[in-house]
């Protein structure tokens, strides 16, 4: 999410899938490198709060994404329980510590990826609306 250009995008990766960060508002591009042959996963929109308030962005939420020229099916997650631990001053409950909450969104799962292009991720829920293209380059 504070990565505004993707210099960031090879950190912490684990081995099986590769994550792309999403935007919490606004728009962002970022070019990144992704190994060739490794799926990719991402959010379209992510939210976090009580079931219900959960339950209440998501019956809003929209969002589009574009790999290459073709659409890709975006995936509804429901409301489901987390644990976050975070440092001081996180995006996203601004606090050190652990705090269970629930977790809900759009997400989508690319198989492995294999050829190099551009990614476009449009989302909106209410007054929220996030675009975020992606200059993958796959190799």
């Amino acid at each position: 999410m504070a990565d505004p250009d993707g210099s960031f995008c090879a950190r912490n990766q684990p081995a099986d899938t590769w994550y792309l960060a999403g935007t919490s508002k606004g728009r962002a591009e970022r070019r990144c490198s992704v190994p060739k042959g490794r799926p990719v996963a991402f959010p379209v929109l992510n939210f976090t709060g009580t079931k219900a308030e959960c339950a209440a962005r998501l019956a809003e939420a929209q969002g589009t994404v574009v790999w290459g020229r073709s659409d890709v099916a975006v995936e509804r997650i429901e409301p489901t329980p987390i644990r976050i631990e975070g440092v001081e001053g996180n995006p996203v409950t601004g606090k050190a510590g652990t705090v269970t909450t629930h977790g809900c969104g759009l997400w989508v799962r690319l198989g492995p990826v294999w050829d190099t292009g551009p990614l476009t991720i449009e989302g909106s829920a209410g007054s929220v609306s996030v675009s975020v293209a992606y200059d993958l380059q796959v190799g």
